[in-house]
């Protein structure tokens, strides 16, 4: 598997799958507000510029994202996504309970948000690489 790292900075990771030709973001920990937005606006750059139509997003090390930033994902950044093309994304999200919940409500409002695109959660980066693959 060839795997680079594109990006660090001290609350994220991303590394880009070249097997896949897809972006892999992962979060090492919580940020919010205006924080989050800048983070998720620089991985949207890393998309469009790769021309990626898939993309991982990693949320192990966190429990759950702010109501906020989710409303803002919802009208933003997936339509944004879709524009440039992107028609899946996988989360992967940690063991608690808590987050596995957080992450089911979040596939089912995602995938809402356009026809077009459809975002599925896993409790591995394996099982989301095959979904992914699978597109």
């Amino acid at each position: 598997m060839s795997v680079r790292t594109l990006g660090t900075e001290d609350a994220y990771t991303v590394k880009w799958d070249s097997n896949l030709d897809l972006p892999v973001f992962k979060w090492k920990r919580f940020v919010a507000g205006d924080e989050f937005r800048e983070y998720s606006r620089r991985f949207m750059e890393i998309i469009a510029d790769r021309g990626a139509e898939k993309y991982i997003d990693d949320t192990r090390e966190i429990t759950a994202h702010d109501d906020a930033d989710k409303e803002w994902l919802a009208e933003n950044w997936v339509l944004q996504l879709v524009e440039h093309g992107v028609r899946r994304g996988a989360g992967v999200y940690g063991e608690s309970t808590i987050a596995a919940m957080e992450m089911e409500n979040v596939e089912e409002n995602m995938s809402a948000i356009h026809p077009d695109y459809e975002f599925r959660v896993f409790s591995t980066e394996e099982e989301a690489k095959d979904w992914l693959a699978t597109a």
